[in-house]
């Protein structure tokens, strides 16, 4: 039993670190409009097919997959962030509900026209088998983690050390003296849009080997259980998503192992109405949002 658990607490990690890594750039999106980006999953969805049709229509190597898909979605999200997102500045927040959750149709339904509705087989991945500390895995789970933790590292450094980090906490802050000091609200919106999808697509891809299949719907639950990690992690707080991240995938590894498979997506559910009724701020403090 002990190993079992153990094994479940790993795999939790694992996957709490993919959920981390979308919901980094969904928080970082909040943190700049204070607009909930219901469209969050739909990146994540868009990354994996532009990957899968990479491989599967120019039979490129997975490396050259990820860069494409990545590319691919950074290309909708400028689009959909100069027309959308940038008009969302100082707007109430059922806008950017509405708005966003358009574009999370509009890209869902436009990918089912495109591709169909049905379930694609993803071929690509680094799925050899590997032992870490006694548990066997493929070794697109080690990329997984080893991404995720280099990612929160880079971001860590970005918004304190430099002048693109800084400027997106100012916005944070304070929109009305952001534009006092000339700072180009609506360019650091765009770029955080940017990455914050471009994150999001990343994951999508890296996941895809271990899902093994894609399909146009595949957003919708990925949206809410980020949406359920950053209000635990605290709305707008990056070192707090990892780490609420991280908890949501034990807890739910835990649920899975021991009681059913069945009653995994409801971890989310539950975790979420848990800390709108005891702790709506989240786990951690709001002094270490940036």
């Amino acid at each position: 039993m002990g190993s079992f658990i153990f094994e479940q607490i790993v795999n939790g990690i694992i996957t709490g670190s993919t959920y981390a890594l979308i919901a980094a750039g969904m928080t970082m999106i909040f943190g700049v409009l204070r607009a909930i980006n219901f469209a969050h999953g739909e990146y994540y969805m868009l990354g994996t097919f532009a990957a899968w049709l990479v491989i599967e229509r120019l039979d490129a190597p997975y490396a050259v997959a990820i860069v494409g898909g990545v590319a691919v979605a950074a290309l909708i999200a400028a689009v959909i962030g100069r027309l959308v997102m940038q008009r969302l500045i100082g707007a109430p927040f059922q806008a950017g509900v509405l708005a966003t959750l358009g574009v999370s149709l509009i890209l869902q339904n436009a990918v089912i026209l495109a591709f169909g509705g049905g379930y694609k087989v993803f071929n690509g991945g680094w799925i050899e088998p590997v032992q870490v500390f006694g548990v066997g895995m493929a070794q697109q789970r080690i990329v997984l983690i080893v991404v995720a933790v280099a990612v929160f590292a880079a971001l860590e450094w970005m918004v304190r050390a430099t002048r693109m980090g800084k400027s997106i906490r100012a916005v944070s802050q304070n929109i009305e003296c952001c534009h006092v000091n000339g700072i180009d609200v609506e360019a650091v919106v765009r770029r955080t849009f940017l990455i914050g999808t471009m994150l999001a697509a990343l994951s999508g891809i890296l996941t895809a080997p271990v899902n093994v299949s894609v399909y146009g719907g595949m957003g919708e639950s990925i949206t809410l259980k980020t949406f359920a990690v950053i209000v635990m992690g605290g709305m707008g707080n990056v070192r707090g998503t990892l780490l609420a991240g991280c908890l949501l995938g034990v807890v739910e590894s835990l649920v899975s192992g021991l009681i059913g498979l069945q009653y995994r997506d409801s971890v989310a559910f539950v975790a979420l109405l848990a800390m709108l009724m005891l702790r709506p701020n989240g786990l951690f403090s709001l002094k270490s949002r940036f």
